[in-house]
């Protein structure tokens, strides 16, 4: 028996063990290291099946799985494996109506000698991606409990610090873990977006106890109300009171189906809160608001992003008349992406004749998180080098010149 050390990496498709770091508690030659020197089976904690990974590359590495060089190979910490992105290998299971955490146990063994080492002594995880975040806060508001996690940047941005009040979907309530990493919103805290937002902001992400749509009964309801949109408030301003360095004037808030129809809710419900927001595949509902309501949307820099092939949330019911009734109403900065399908752009997802991954349309968030959704921009002060105007750029160039409900 020998330890070994998860290295979990988020990706688009949920987060999964990369690498496994093995401690050799005997030395061995490690010019010598292959794929085929290891053989690593997985399963699920509890369950009696297990599965064969196969083994990328063998290498050895320092304690924060980078490869060393030729002259460090025998007095490296760690060999590790780096293992494919596959259900073998993730940690998050289920679907977009609920998803649940797996927790991996490997056995590796090298090929070979019959007295030869077994790892399956797990001894931690690293998980970069999570750097920054703190997945266990929780606090009662407006009289319900909630759970939440917050990416505090390192230093804070000159001129105060935006807040993006993120919101996840119908899959991925009650647990932090869940609704920062079954999507990928840690690339929310990555130096790429942080960036954008102004150099650095804070990330905060609430779990719902239901669902962002329940408005009363305990379950997803579409009449284009939320029992918690008073609890989100309250959430945000004690996050505020707790860190002075926030700008008041560039609070955000986005989300993510459930959390996009979330977002148009909050801003119809405290207009002048928000300096912007991104409602993602959202199923805000054209024909049940009210012309307040729109009035208020109107009054807030606003960005839907939906695919035409959305199989859960038909853009002509909800992004597509949105967009055109706050343009009719004359809106001065609402924005639509209307992509004809969510496909690959990052090389990294193929499908069997090697072409770019076609997703399922209801995931723009996607290209969202990869910072690829854009428009033709004139305008000099916020346009990228192509001329074009990036979505997080867009965000992070507006702020509020009033305090309007504070």
């Amino acid at each position: 028996m020998a330890r070994y050390m998860t290295y979990t990496e988020a990706a688009d498709l949920g987060p999964y063990v990369r690498l496994l770091m093995l401690e050799e508690p005997t030395p061995m030659d490690r010019g010598l290291l292959g794929a085929t020197t290891f053989e690593v089976r997985s399963r699920a904690a509890g369950s009696a099946d297990d599965v064969a990974v196969p083994v990328l590359r063998a290498f050895a590495c320092d304690a924060a799985g980078e490869p060393v060089g030729e002259g460090a190979l025998q007095t490296a910490p760690y060999v590790a494996l780096e293992l494919p992105e596959c259900d073998a290998t993730r940690l998050v299971g289920g679907n977009l109506m609920g998803s649940f955490r797996v927790r991996r146990e490997f056995r590796v063994k090298q090929s070979g000698p019959a007295d030869s080492v077994t790892f399956d002594v797990p001894a931690g995880d690293r998980c970069p991606a999570l750097d920054g975040w703190d997945l266990g806060l929780s606090g009662t508001f407006d009289g319900y409990g909630l759970r939440y996690a917050l990416f505090s940047p390192k230093a804070a941005a000159p001129g105060g610090t935006p807040l993006l009040l993120w919101l996840h979907g119908a899959g991925e309530p009650r647990d932090p873990y869940l609704s920062v990493m079954a999507n990928r919103v840690t690339a929310l805290g990555l130096p790429r977006i942080q960036r954008e937002l102004g150099g650095a902001a804070y990330v905060l992400v609430p779990a719902s106890p239901t669902y962002w749509m329940d408005s009363g009964s305990g379950m997803m309801e579409d009449d284009n109300q939320s029992r918690y949109t008073a609890a989100l408030r309250q959430l945000v301003d004690a996050v505020v009171a707790a860190h002075p360095d926030v700008d008041w004037r560039r609070i955000y808030v986005g989300g993510l189906s459930n959390g996009g129809f979330m977002t148009c809710r909050l801003i119809a419900d405290y207009p002048g809160y928000f300096a912007a927001g991104i409602a993602l595949c959202a199923p805000w509902n054209e024909d049940l608001a009210t012309e307040s309501e729109f009035r208020a949307l109107a009054g807030t820099p606003l960005w839907f992003v939906h695919s035409k092939d959305d199989p859960i949330v038909d853009p002509n019911r909800t992004a597509v008349p949105n967009f055109r009734r706050l343009r009719a109403m004359g809106a001065p900065d609402v924005h639509l992406t209307l992509l004809d399908h969510v496909v690959d752009q990052t090389g990294r997802y193929l499908d069997e004749q090697g072409r770019p991954r076609r997703f399922n349309g209801h995931f723009v968030w996607i290209p969202t998180y990869n910072d690829l959704i854009r428009e033709t921009c004139e305008d000099p002060a916020t346009q990228v080098g192509d001329g074009a105007l990036t979505l997080w750029k867009w965000v992070g160039s507006r702020r509020l010149s009033a305090p309007g409900e504070r």
